[in-house]
């Protein structure tokens, strides 16, 4: 019996939500292809998992070229050249003299294995994340995410032993305060009325906040993270799973600040679109891991790191560190101009190509999710992919690729054009 393609549909939950209509057929570069024809300019790159642009050839190749070698060397099992490779090559890079890496399969997965690590190497039971922040949706992970109630709601109870800070946002910060110390004095007073410092194991934090709205940091924020951590003698764990990897114009969100971490967790853009994650930090912290206590079937994927490892090469070889940068100028000058029309645009922040517009009422900087919904929809009438963000729905964010071409970014300021008039 033939099944019509949306009977198939209905085989998939409803809380699965989609973006746009499409069923993708194929995709190259910042465009996707549906089995009926349409063709749709993505700003979403899966969630900042495609960086290099769909389907780049060089990455296609070398997970062709690896799949007809080998599909799963399990990393118990024996060492792959293709792991070790990029275990060198993420050292190389990661700044801190971090050098030793645990392959994961998703971000989540890469947090939960960062604050074992801390927990069990320090004998400490407290986090410490903050406001607004996201870090994934199983049980630890969840608890330590504070943006929304449907990505923890009706689940608990959650971990414990976990607390939320008030994360550096220059834009919500009162007038007359200074947006770093008024983030930071929320987390002196959890270690003075909640936690000792001695007891808490790890600072879990995103360098640019994610699903709470692309939110930036001031650099002093970070540098007071690093501080704290070293007085507490706690682990600094760098949350680099969406801003990593390029997207930011530097290969990691945190070489903005020019602070380090002890951890580093990654993910999303790494493999161009294949599962893998890593956790990278230093051979001393790793030597006191309890062994069998971390890893995982499929960890370090052979093909996923062949993956990863053609991603690096391209985003060196094609200067998409320096585009992603220059774009991204573009994408905030273009809204800047914007706004002078539509006061309804807030803010526009962000950095490269990782960029959000929040939508307020005019006269205020109190959220408007409304119209910021319908950004989003008035874009995917217009055949663009794009995605909201922030813990009041107010946002729209901006994934282009890292190698997104000028073209690309005329034909996205033309729907967005359009779409302000209709929206705004």
């Amino acid at each position: 019996m033939t099944v019509v393609a949306e009977d198939k549909k209905a085989r998939v939950p409803f809380f699965v939500g989609h973006t746009s209509p499409i069923t993708v057929d194929h995709a190259e570069g910042a465009w996707v292809y549906g089995t009926d024809g349409s063709k749709w300019l993505d700003f979403c790159m899966g969630i900042a998992v495609a960086n290099t642009g769909h389907a780049h050839p060089k990455v296609v190749k070398a997970v062709q070229d690896q799949a007809a070698k080998m599909l799963h060397a399990q990393m118990n099992m024996y060492y792959h050249q293709p792991m070790l490779d990029l275990a060198e090559r993420l050292c190389e890079i990661v700044p801190g003299n971090l050098d030793q890496v645990l392959f994961a399969n998703s971000g989540a997965e890469a947090v939960e294995n960062a604050v074992k690590l801390a927990k069990g190497t320090l004998r400490r039971p407290g986090v410490i994340a903050f406001q607004n922040a996201f870090h994934g949706r199983t049980h630890l992970a969840m608890a330590m995410t504070d943006s929304i109630n449907h990505y923890r709601g009706h689940m608990q109870p959650l971990v414990p032993c976990v607390f939320h800070a008030r994360y550096c946002d220059p834009f919500h910060t009162p007038a007359g305060l200074d947006p770093t110390a008024y983030a930071i004095d929320d987390l002196r007073r959890i270690l003075r009325a909640e936690i000792y410092g001695e007891d808490v194991a790890c600072i879990v934090v995103e360098p640019l906040q994610g699903e709470g709205g692309f939110v930036v940091p001031t650099p002093e924020f970070m540098h007071e993270l690093r501080k704290i951590c070293d007085e507490i003698g706690a682990y600094l764990v760098i949350d680099e799973i969406q801003a990593g990897m390029g997207r930011t114009g530097k290969w990691f969100c945190h070489e903005h600040y020019g602070v380090t971490a002890d951890i580093v967790t990654i993910a999303k853009g790494i493999a161009s679109g294949l599962p893998l994650a890593a956790i990278v930090s230093r051979k001393e912290i790793w030597d006191k891991v309890t062994p069998g206590s971390m890893g995982g079937t499929f960890g370090g994927n052979i093909v996923a790191c062949a993956a990863a490892l053609a991603t690096f090469d391209v985003i060196e070889e094609e200067g998409m560190l320096a585009n992603a940068a220059r774009q991204g100028d573009k994408l905030q000058a273009f809204f800047r101009d914007l706004q002078k029309t539509y006061p309804q645009i807030g803010d526009i922040r962000g950095k490269g190509v990782m960029q959000a517009i929040e939508i307020v009422k005019p006269g205020t900087r109190e959220a408007d999710a409304g119209p910021a919904k319908a950004f989003v929809a008035e874009a995917a009438k217009r055949n663009t992919i794009l995605m909201g963000a922030g813990s009041l729905g107010n946002c729209v964010r901006f994934l282009p690729p890292l190698m997104v071409t000028d073209s690309d970014m005329d034909a996205a300021f033309e729907v967005f054009t359009d779409v302000a008039k209709t929206v705004f």
